[in-house]
């Protein structure tokens, strides 16, 4: 069942970790968060295992998150016209239709966009609520005046914190200091963008050692990145390794699942981020599936992905229980021989 497969990967990574393999040395791949991410953190709860949690909406999906991070890459680059439209786009009041009818005043009478931010808005053009998001638009990129991406957020976090507060109220505010408080304040605006749009925590963490080294400060004692179990879409995976990778659900409705299964081009790139996900074990990867699962509140049954035809090895039933001992042995003497 999906519970036994939950609980037999954490008590596997609790006793791996017992035997001497770091927790960040482990990592769990999901292909679907919302199958198999709870059962999951549930059981490692259960046995104490630190983890870090699927990422499911961040900062940089809030419109607060998304305003901040438009006004980094204004700083950074005074060009970017995404960053314009973002800005523009996310503004309290300010929906998809103005955004349109803007968009296509700008393109019928040949206009620059990014100009609408800081020369004067042509006369007789835009109607008063396309006229009034603009001026909303016109008077953040106003306070952003002469910044650069070289400035540090010590320098420049308050004026944020400003912009985010009457924008949004105090609750984005808070947000902001929320995600920023354990930044260096000599770090540029430049990094912080580049921190905040990480894929990871791994990237994060080389970002800050960067930044520390670059300031000459000693790192924290506790590192950058947390002794914890990764646990992290397959898609959300990209760039890293581990010494030990679990991929639980090999099964037919979930991997490659019915949303793929129509379509021969997605099946096949399921097939495909099964094999990079494997290759991201450096001593051992443990795959899984459960023949029962509850599913939208009620049991379902299913059946071992296509995809377990081929990875050159037969599944073993387990009744319970994870890794056995010799087997956590043998993972945990090749993992500190590396």
């Amino acid at each position: 069942r999906g519970q036994a497969e939950g609980r037999a990967i954490a008590e596997s990574c609790r006793d791996l970790i017992k035997a001497g393999t770091l927790a960040r040395e482990i990592l769990i791949l999901v292909s679907n968060r919302r199958a198999l991410g709870r059962q999951i953190t549930t059981a490692l709860d259960a046995v104490g295992v630190p983890y870090d949690p699927l990422r499911t909406a961040g900062y940089l999906d809030t419109p607060h998150g998304r305003i901040a991070f438009a006004c980094l890459r204004i700083a950074c680059d005074l060009d970017d016209y995404v960053a314009h439209r973002t800005l523009l786009g996310t503004l309290p009041g300010v929906g998809i239709v103005t955004c349109r009818r803007i968009t296509d005043h700008v393109v019928v009478n040949n206009m620059n966009f990014r100009d609408l931010f800081y020369v004067p808005i042509p006369g007789g053009v835009f109607g008063t609520r396309e006229t009034n998001a603009l001026n909303a638009g016109r008077q953040i990129a106003a306070s952003l005046a002469g910044w650069q991406g070289i400035d540090t957020l010590g320098q420049r976090t308050t004026a944020i914190e400003q912009i985010l507060d009457t924008t949004f109220g105090n609750p984005a505010r808070q947000a902001w200091l929320d995600q920023t408080f354990h930044l260096p304040q000599g770090m540029t605006l430049q990094e912080v963008r580049d921190y905040l749009v990480a894929d990871n925590h791994e990237q994060q963490g080389e970002i800050l050692a960067g930044v520390y080294q670059r300031l000459g400060q000693p790192p924290p004692a506790e590192g950058f990145v947390a002794p914890r179990v990764r646990i992290m879409t397959m898609h959300g995976a990209k760039g890293l390794s581990a010494r030990v990778v679990f991929i639980p659900g090999l099964e037919e409705q979930i991997f490659p699942g019915p949303h793929r299964q129509p379509y021969p081009g997605l099946v096949l790139e399921a097939a495909r981020l099964l094999y990079v996900s494997i290759s991201r074990a450096r001593v051992a990867c443990v795959m899984s599936y459960a023949d029962r699962r509850i599913m939208h509140g009620a049991v379902a049954h299913h059946a071992a992905s296509r995809f377990a035809n081929h990875i050159g090895g037969a599944f073993q039933y387990r009744a319970g229980g994870g890794l056995s001992p010799q087997e956590v042995a043998g993972v945990a003497a090749q993992a500190a021989s590396l």
